[in-house]
């Protein structure tokens, strides 16, 4: 397992919200992130599909993470912004959200997520993301 990876799995370990949703952590690398989060029965909404709260929740992660990956050490993001668009529902049994770092600043980090279904191409969610760096 590669360092990025790991600590951004201390970190969803350390956040009550990422382990309710159940996120992990597929890759990690400098400026790019890749979370996924199984589709389950208390995260549906009433038509049976992944609430798009769960889709949301997901690519901030995302995007907060991929921003860390680019930070010093004892260093961490807070979201001050983001736009998230969806384009299709998440109809597989895990959504995957994939973030890269656009924009790395002293003050703003900007970030741009895709969601995905699992097994598919296809683009189901889209988010832009702008956070600040913050030492811990």
């Amino acid at each position: 397992m590669n360092e990025l990876k790991e600590k951004i799995e201390i970190g969803i370990q350390k956040q009550s919200f990422a382990r309710l949703l159940g996120l992990t952590v597929e890759e990690a690398q400098p400026g790019q992130v890749i979370i996924s989060c199984a589709k389950r029965k208390d995260l549906l909404q009433q038509t049976g599909l992944l609430h798009g709260g769960v889709t949301g929740a997901l690519c901030e992660a995302a995007a907060g993470y991929a921003g860390l990956t680019v930070l010093p050490e004892g260093h961490s993001v807070i979201g001050v912004e983001y736009k998230l668009n969806f384009l299709r529902a998440i109809t597989t049994d895990r959504a995957i959200a994939k973030a890269r770092v656009i924009k790395q600043g002293r003050q703003l980090i900007v970030v741009d997520v895709e969601a995905f279904n699992e097994g598919s191409d296809k683009i189901a969610a889209k988010m832009i993301f702008t956070g600040t760096p913050v030492a811990e």
